[in-house]
């Protein structure tokens, strides 16, 4: 018997209306998860037609931009990966090349683009010019045109308001290094005079003022009172959860004793920019420096999972999570990774300090050695090193001389970075002197350092563990460890 007309056609309105509802729960969940981050790999430009390279400070600008503007990933290489490189990474992975000019205070910009699956199928690059302008307009007309979706347009505050400034900006992204940074504080201090709105201005003056804090530290000043702190929370405020100004001012709190403030800005940061992988690299170390293994284990895997097979080694510190995790396998690998990229002072430190750590005194003998050469830079690693080495060529006398020495250097320059007391601690306790020992594991743990675990379990600390004042030390630095575990857990940073 067929059915009445009527029928028919309520029973296909319902259906209809089922099929349009179950289209809009599956946008809805579509809409409820968060958006996959767009992934940018930035090489390295070359020099411009006048031989004057605009790369590093032009280079921090643009990741800036995609990261704020776009909520990319954007990580950096030298070089184009090659084809096997390639294979490894995901097929719509966006590779960008640069070249910028500049025609008295005008700057000229060409972009060119292209993926991983273009590439590997030797497609061409895509080209866009945007011809010698004001930088604010190259830049607007780069946002525009460049193949990433902005979510948010916050342009204003990214750039200054005067040509002559945007390069005298560029001229302060492109320092890395401590000593240049601090010879150029009073530019740095001009720029946001005359750009007191301009975000970038602000991460570039807290940068140079973080790191002279480990050469001209009263420039500087220490902790939550500080020009640093000042000059990082007025890039933040001005660009709610700024990348690379909140990370860099997480690795300032967290080196000054302040985790706690650290991981909350982290935390607020990776809620509005989940793609940012130093955002975890920060969080690893803040963590990792309270105790929090599990978390800071977690957000490198995080790291890991956003750069791929680009993930490479901080250029900040070593990664000591995985040996207080006691994974001195990951550790070792870490650290290969690092020897792969740079030899300086402190990467020959830690290579001779795992060697000990497995018991092999020759070959850590050889990483010390050649960490205080001095035609290393002069840093506290290529000293700790020299310590290091009278050590183990059983010059103990001589070895203490310089860690009173480093100590008391340390000490007049005020910087706190608890994680660098415990190896000292560690190198007294390993010379025989339990009371300096236990006096900078004190230490250590008053500047913010307090990875219970490490205290009771690095073997260089042995002779510390038996002093009288060990056991209330160690209840305070588990107390304080706890508190922090209990205000994040190790999911708090999961996206």
């Amino acid at each position: 018997m067929k059915a009445p007309r009527a029928t028919l056609i309520r029973a296909g309105l319902l259906g209809l209306l089922g099929l349009l509802v179950l289209g809009l729960g599956s946008l809805g969940f579509a809409l409820l998860r968060p958006p996959t981050a767009e992934r940018v790999l930035i090489l390295r430009s070359s020099l411009d037609s006048e031989g004057k390279d605009l790369g590093p400070g032009l280079e921090t600008l643009l990741a800036d931009h995609m990261e704020i503007l776009s909520g990319a990933t954007v990580t950096h290489a030298k070089d184009l990966p090659s084809t096997p490189e390639l294979q490894q990474l995901p097929p719509g992975m966006r590779l960008l090349r640069f070249q910028g000019g500049r025609d008295k205070d005008l700057l000229a910009l060409t972009l060119e683009w292209n993926t991983v699956a273009r590439l590997l199928a030797a497609q061409p690059w895509v080209s866009d010019v945007a011809p010698a302008r004001e930088p604010a307009k190259t830049m607007d007309h780069v946002v525009q045109h460049w193949p990433l979706i902005t979510q948010v347009r916050r342009l204003n505050e990214l750039l200054p308001r005067t040509p002559g400034n945007f390069w005298l900006l560029l001229e302060g992204l492109a320092i890395q290094d401590d000593l240049a940074a601090s010879s150029h504080l009073p530019r740095s201090w001009h720029l946001v005079e005359e750009e007191p709105s301009c975000a970038t201005a602000w991460a570039a003056l807290g940068d140079h003022l973080y790191r002279s804090l480990w050469v001209n530290p009263e420039e500087a000043g220490v902790g939550l009172n500080s020009r640093t702190h000042h000059a990082f929370r007025k890039a933040v405020d001005l660009v709610p959860g700024y990348p690379r100004a909140t990370f860099l001012w997480s690795l300032m709190l967290t080196d000054t004793g302040n985790q706690s403030p650290a991981l909350r800005l982290l935390k607020e940061a990776i809620r509005m920019r989940p793609g940012s992988a130093d955002l975890y690299l920060g969080v690893a170390y803040a963590s990792r420096t309270s105790g929090l293994l599990e978390g800071a284990r977690r957000a490198l895997v995080r790291r890991n999972d956003l750069l791929g097979h680009l993930a490479s080694p901080s250029a900040w510190f070593a990664e000591t999570t995985y040996l207080y995790l006691g994974d001195q396998a990951a550790f070792g690998q870490e650290l290969l990774r690092v020897r792969s990229l740079r030899k300086d002072a402190s990467t020959h430190f830690y290579q001779g300090y795992f060697a000990l750590l497995q018991g092999q005194r020759e070959v850590a003998l050889g990483f010390m050695t050649a960490g205080s050469d001095p035609a290393m830079d002069p840093t506290p690693f290529r000293d700790l090193c020299r310590v290091y080495r009278a050590y183990l060529e059983g010059r103990v006398s001589e070895g203490l001389q310089i860690l009173h020495e480093v100590d008391e250097v340390r000490g007049k320059l005020r910087i706190p970075d608890g994680e660098w007391t415990f190896k000292e601690a560690e190198a007294y306790a390993l010379l025989g002197d339990a009371d300096h020992g236990i006096d900078c594991a004190t230490r250590a743990f008053v500047q913010g350092f307090s990875c219970a675990d490490w205290y009771e379990a690095s073997p260089f600390l042995a002779r510390v563990r038996t002093h009288p004042r060990w056991p209330t030390l160690r209840r305070n630095v588990r107390e304080r460890q706890a508190e922090l575990a209990g205000s994040f857990p190790p999911a708090s940073f999961d996206p």
